[in-house]
């Protein structure tokens, strides 16, 4: 399932090719925690999982470079695998339902005065 989903670019890869290790564990922890956030609708849900993701990214903190480096390719294995068909989208970014919406201008703006209508100016000069 986790291979066929949507998901925009910067998701379905997170990683460059020239980053240091440091980088790609912070990447990784990251995007681990937006993944998770896709499969929680509950705020408190999610504050759990990400206590968990968090406990796990600690836990493997020291160890040494060669199997962080392992631990890093298969966490990202298991974040392409666990990622979300339907990813959250915020309201104003591109493919939220508010993206780019305009707001009509209020009814007063549109319509002109009725004294131009009669070819008077809108400007009326005391005196």
């Amino acid at each position: 399932m986790g291979n066929t989903a949507a998901m925009p670019m910067q998701r379905a890869a997170p990683f460059a090719a020239n980053l240091t290790h440091q980088q790609r564990v912070t990447r990784l922890y990251r995007q681990a925690l937006r993944t998770s956030r896709d499969w929680c609708v509950d705020i408190q849900l999610w504050l759990q999982h990400a206590r968990t993701i968090q406990q796990e990214f600690r836990a493997n903190k020291d160890v040494p470079l060669l199997e962080g480096e392992r631990l890093v390719q298969r966490g990202l294995e298991r974040l392409l695998d666990y990622r979300s068909p339907e990813p959250l989208t915020r309201p104003y970014m591109p493919g939220g339902c508010t993206y780019q919406r305009n707001v009509p201008p209020p009814l007063e703006l549109c319509d002109p005065p009725e004294s131009l209508h009669a070819g008077e100016s809108a400007r009326r000069i005391p005196g």
